[in-house]
């Protein structure tokens, strides 16, 4: 499940950056703050102290990972991969079997060669098979990574409107390993009061 859950980082933080170089963007064009910007005071548990009340971040590793709705559709997520495993790994087995019998029919003679061709030829098949089935399940484990990926990003994003009506932030930046924010000032960091805030929520759902 860790390696699920930080392939799901990975991807959350990859559409994090593509937002921050749009929001940067859009910041070069209009870069004048408000005089009257509203500055937020808070202590260690709540909000940070912000400069000018219009720019903050959350750290989006930390965020996903510990995100509830991460670790319940990647638990739902592996429950569906291990039965597809489990049903893959039993025709392998079967196959093997097979091939096996097969082997030991045409070494000790116990076919004729039209009927070793047939088998031969059964076999040949139902191993393609084996291979198409195969692929068509990492498919369909791939598609079901990306509905989650989006799934849980969208829920931050509509949580993080919610939130930002009371706060009233310009911007809401993500900051992550591999983000184009090579510093932040811990003091902007918000991820502890989004964790809770959209924890909660999705404890109530």
């Amino acid at each position: 499940m860790k390696k699920l859950i930080l392939f799901i980082i990975f991807i959350v933080c990859a559409v994090g950056v593509v937002l921050l170089v749009y929001l940067f963007a859009k910041k070069s064009q209009n870069p004048e703050i408000p005089a009257d910007t509203v500055v937020y005071q808070t202590n260690t548990t709540d909000m940070p102290v912000v400069s000018d009340g219009s720019i903050v971040y959350v750290d989006l590793d930390s965020l996903t990972a510990n995100y509830l709705m991460t670790k319940d559709l990647a638990a739902e997520l592996e429950g569906k991969m291990s039965k597809l495993d489990a049903d893959l790994t039993n025709r392998q087995k079967k196959f093997q079997t097979s091939v096996a019998d097969f082997n030991n029919k045409a070494s000790k003679g116990l076919e004729t060669r039209a009927k070793l061709a047939e088998i031969q030829e059964q076999l040949a098949y139902e191993e393609q098979s084996l291979m198409q089935l195969a692929e068509r399940y990492r498919n369909e484990m791939a598609e079901e990574q990306l509905v989650m990926q989006r799934k849980i990003l969208q829920s931050i994003m509509d949580y993080l409107k919610e939130y930002n009506k009371e706060k009233g932030y310009k911007y809401i930046l993500g900051n992550a390993f591999d983000a184009k924010i090579l510093y932040a000032d811990p003091s902007l960091d918000i991820t502890a009061s989004v964790l809770n805030g959209i924890n909660d929520k999705y404890k109530k759902q």
